[in-house]
């Protein structure tokens, strides 16, 4: 597995993440708290649309952005891709490598952050993205990198959530109230998943897009069960109760959440809530 050097680039002020372990970092490190491997599992489903959108050719090159455990690059490499994974986790890295070391013994990963990539221009025929672009401090970088990276007729195909949903509104609630309790400022949160913001976006970097919508439904046996079961897997989720707990706020932020998602759920003998995400492809407006 390889590493780079560190990049320059100013740590993210939201980092709630690096916060907790004492070391900013320009992206936070997604190992150091929760489990995120017990999060990927829940969003396979999500990689399998991406991959399936990507359509990947025998022997394509592959750049997965956010690669944390590995899940999606190995669905990428079971569709015939030349896999290398990025990620700013050394722990996930390691997870990820130890996934593809006995079948697909040439995938390479690399510690890396999407805004400063590592690669020479025009190395990759496929960029794919499962829910970690929009964990990014500065989209404009990201998308100017994965255009230089990607070989002329390539394709960069992510995900972003739609938003207006009771899970959307009460991770606002969570990412706002630690920021606050930090001093931080509010986490950037964009969805990827809005056409227009899209549309804007890639098209100053030269692209035409298309995107689609999917949907996608959380279930648990009660909303707070939901949400004591995120909290003790999901990095960022672990970080703000952490922030929270400290500041004696904890339950109460905690009841709120509770809450919001009770006044949506649509099953009154548990829980549920649905939500969309939306896949994006972009390729390189005509010359």
């Amino acid at each position: 597995m390889g590493t780079t050097k560190d990049s320059g680039l100013a740590a993210p002020s939201w980092d709630f993440v690096g916060h907790y372990v004492g070391r900013p970092s320009v992206a936070p490190d997604w190992g150091v708290l929760g489990q995120y491997e017990v999060i990927a599992e829940a969003l396979l489903s999500i990689g399998r649309t991406v991959v399936d959108t990507a359509q990947i050719k025998e022997g394509e090159s592959v750049l997965d952005v956010g690669t944390r455990s590995g899940d999606w690059a190995l669905l990428a490499a079971e569709a015939g891709g030349r896999v290398t994974g990025i990620d700013f986790s050394p722990r996930l890295l390691a997870l990820a490598q130890s996934k593809f070391e006995e079948r697909y013994p040439e995938a390479q990963f690399e510690l890396a952050d999407v805004a400063k990539m590592p690669f020479a221009d025009d190395s990759f025929d496929v960029v794919i993205d499962v829910v970690a672009l929009m964990f990014g401090d500065d989209q404009k970088a990201a998308v100017a990198e994965m255009a230089r990276v990607l070989k002329p007729g390539g394709r960069i195909v992510w995900t972003g959530w739609c938003g207006g949903d009771a899970i959307a509104e009460v991770a606002k609630i969570q990412m706002e109230t630690t920021a606050e309790v930090l001093g931080y400022k509010a986490f950037p949160y964009s969805y990827w998943g809005v056409e227009d913001d899209m549309r804007e976006l890639f098209g100053a970097a030269g692209f035409d897009i298309k995107m689609e919508k999917h949907p996608m439904v959380n279930e648990a046996p009660s909303a707070r069960a939901l949400l004591e079961g995120v909290d003790q897997v999901h990095p960022i989720s672990r970080g703000c109760s952490m922030a929270m707990e400290k500041a004696g706020i904890l339950d109460e932020t905690m009841t709120k959440m509770v809450d919001v998602l009770e006044n949506r759920n649509e099953n009154p003998d548990a829980f549920k809530a649905s939500r969309h995400y939306a896949v994006g492809v972009a390729t390189r407006k005509p010359s």
